[in-house]
């Protein structure tokens, strides 16, 4: 009873820790918070600061491809103290670049590694838990969209009262302190398990399941990171960009913490098919050229929809590959949805041109149609051991 007791302390104390880890892993995603006064500061338009944002994004996806691949090796604490000295590193450098040079080294490169680091070492750490696993990775991934909710109002708040080089600094610090106190929590020990070289488990080309996933969530994220992007003239009203903003980030934060406990009692396989059919529903008012409060309404369900994929993925591929091989297996599923965040938003907007948004989300009913084929072909792979 003491040694159940014990480990269940432990596991707690780990989950706090990594939410903790992610939700100050989130500065990336505040990025347009900053965009008009480093505009002002350094001379250059908002389209340059896009490209560190891009970089940014790019840097991320390579951070959750390496960390994953670490936290397999090596333990939480250690990986979390990497992530908070190249995060505060990153956003003080952020507040001395005198040149964008330095802001695509800083913020793109350093911050977004970093935080993409500190991504994957949180979301293994709940990945990997006993039981339960869906609520701890709803916990922790919906941790880091409540860090970019109150980042960026916080941010916004300090720009207006002392610049943005007392900002970062101000953001470096108090950052700092949360992500010390995240590794202070996450295990300090290393997983006790790791694959053996020539093992089944160890080095190998991705599974079936895994493919399949991978497809699912590049697919099944694509419509909700470009509605990311241009709410506001999916919304079909200036006034509403605010509201449509929101909405999309609520929907995200609900879908990420309710997915992932709804998918322990349903089952993961039915959570990913209802999952694929609120895609498809979700974008079909604005295909049909929907505005107002049913475009509105749309753009609601399509965050629920992006934040719950975003819950659902990890614990997915948690059901199909062994403990020691989560994190490595989960960083390259990741890479389905960093690829998503770097072509759909920039795809959209140049279609929208010339075909308009509602025939954009047509195709994007296509992609969610592609993208239930795969969570389909998921269930039957795994379901056959493949």
């Amino acid at each position: 009873m003491a040694d159940t007791d014990a480990a269940t302390a432990s596991t707690r104390r780990a989950l706090t820790g990594a939410v903790l880890l992610d939700l100050a892993v989130s500065p990336l995603f505040a990025w347009d918070v900053f965009t008009d006064s480093l505009g002002r500061d350094l001379g250059v338009g908002r389209a340059v600061l896009a490209g560190v944002f891009s970089v940014g994004l790019a840097a991320f996806m390579l951070g959750v491809l390496a960390g994953g691949r670490a936290a397999d090796r090596f333990a939480p604490r250690r990986l979390a103290l990497v992530a908070l000295a190249g995060t505060v590193l990153g956003l003080l450098g952020s507040a001395a670049a005198s040149s964008v040079v330095v802001l695509f080294l800083t913020f793109g490169v350093l911050v977004g590694g970093s935080t993409g680091l500190g991504y994957a070492t949180a979301v293994r750490v709940a990945g990997t838990v006993a039981t339960g696993r869906g609520l701890a990775l709803g916990l922790v991934v919906s941790a880091y969209a409540a860090g970019t909710a109150l980042l960026a109002p916080v941010a916004s708040t300090l720009l207006g009262a002392m610049g943005r080089s007392g900002t970062f600094v101000v953001l470096a610090a108090a950052l700092g302190v949360l992500l010390a106190v995240a590794a202070v929590l996450v295990p300090g020990a290393a997983p006790g398990s790791r694959p053996q070289r020539g093992s089944s488990h160890g080095q190998r080309r991705p599974s079936g399941p895994v493919v399949a996933l991978w497809l699912a969530f590049g697919l099944g994220s694509a419509p909700a990171l470009a509605a990311f992007a241009q709410a506001g003239d999916l919304a079909g009203d200036v006034a509403a960009v605010t509201l449509a903003v929101v909405l999309l980030n609520l929907g995200n934060f609900a879908g990420r913490l309710i997915a992932g406990p709804l998918s322990d009692r349903v089952g993961r396989r039915a959570a990913l098919h209802a999952n694929s059919a609120l895609l498809v529903l979700a974008c079909l008012p604005v295909a049909l050229g929907a505005s107002g409060p049913i475009a509105l309404a749309a753009l609601l369900l399509l965050g629920t929809q992006y934040g719950a994929l975003s819950t659902l993925a990890p614990a997915a591929t948690s059901d199909v590959v062994p403990a020691e091989r989560f994190g490595t297996t989960y960083g390259l599923v990741f890479t389905g949805w960093g690829i998503a965040g770097l072509s759909a938003p920039v795809a959209a907007a140049a279609l929208a041109t010339v075909i308009g948004y509602g025939a954009v989300y047509g195709i994007f009913v296509v992609v969610g149609a592609l993208s239930w084929v795969a969570v389909g072909a998921y269930g039957r792979l795994a379901a056959d051991g493949a």
